[in-house]
Order: C-alpha cells, then structure tokens, then sequence
C-alpha cells in the first residue's frame, strides 16, 4: 500500500468508474452551456421566436438539475482555489 491516493487510483476500478461519471456530467454541462449561449444569441436577434424562448428555458432548467447534481458547477470560485490557494491574509 502506498502512501499517496494518486499511486493507487489506477488500481481502484471504483476510483476510475467515479471519474469516468465526472467527466461525463462535465462534459453534457459544458455542450449546455455552449448551446445556451448560441441559443440566447439567436433570441437576441429573433426576441418573438417561441422556440427559442421554450429552447432557452429548457437549456437552463437542464442546467439548474445539474448544477443540483453537481453544486461546485454553480459556485462562484472553483473547488481549486480554496483547496491549494495560500490562507487569506
């Protein structure tokens, strides 16, 4: 047994399935997100478009489920920061 989680995570089968659902999630957010913006540009150009209206609201309640699912999506600073980021002051 190593010392470092990282040392054995190519060993753990429930490790890789873990960052295999991650990266899954991050990647239909991320497609969301890059859908959402083209479709909010369209509704800009086209404001009385109904299918847009529906399509951008249904982009976002998406999004809102995942974000529930996965809240550091949401956060206003990413995971990262706060766990190798020096203490304030």
């Amino acid at each position: 047994m190593s010392m470092w989680i990282y040392d054995d995570c190519s060993e753990n089968e429930h490790f890789q399935n873990l960052r295999n659902e991650v990266k899954l999630i991050e990647r239909e957010y991320l497609e969301l997100r890059v859908l959402l913006r083209d479709a909010e540009t369209d509704l800009r150009s086209d404001p009385d478009s109904e299918y847009l209206n529906a399509k951008v609201t249904y982009l976002k309640k998406r999004m809102k489920d995942l974000e529930k699912k996965a809240p550091r999506f949401a956060a206003d600073y990413p995971l990262e920061i706060a766990l190798f980021a020096p203490p304030h002051g």
